[in-house]
């Protein structure tokens, strides 16, 4: 006797099928001429319709901080640069804000734009992605 399977529909795209993926080389241009060279992990990448590989969300997170660490801060800061330095540096806003001299309130401003860092705040924070790598960051999430 033929047992009946339920089907079971699901919205928006089908599951991606679990591949191991090779590891993937990626280069990015830095400000001042500088590339950084490193490769995204193959959980962190999928294959597009069209064959090219397609970064997934983890990957472009781990792309921001390589940028914000490794780009000098010379001008007054976007909010997402904030937010981004803050994550990869491991700190709360409560912690970067003890670093920087400032309250937690003056961070949470800073990472939604409603306040930008004052010039003694930028030089503190400038400090802090300097010593991070110096130390070494651990990016990946």
């Amino acid at each position: 006797m033929a047992t009946l399977q339920k089907k079971t529909w699901r919205r928006g795209r089908p599951r991606a099928q679990q591949v191991q993926r090779a590891d993937v080389p990626w280069a990015m241009k830095l400000p001042g001429g500088r590339t950084l060279a490193v490769e995204i992990p193959g959980r962190w990448t999928a294959e597009d319709r069209d064959g090219s590989t397609l970064l997934l969300p983890d990957a472009v997170r781990f792309l921001d901080r390589l940028q914000v660490l490794f780009s000098c801060l010379r001008t007054p800061p976007s909010p997402g640069y904030i937010t981004v330095l803050r994550e990869a540096l491991g700190m709360t806003q409560a912690e970067m804000a003890r670093q920087a001299g400032v309250g937690k309130l003056t961070v949470s401003k800073w990472e939604i734009g409603l306040l930008r860092p004052s010039a003694t705040s930028l030089q503190k924070i400038e400090a802090l992605r300097q010593r991070a790598i110096k130390d070494g960051v651990e990016l990946a999430g």
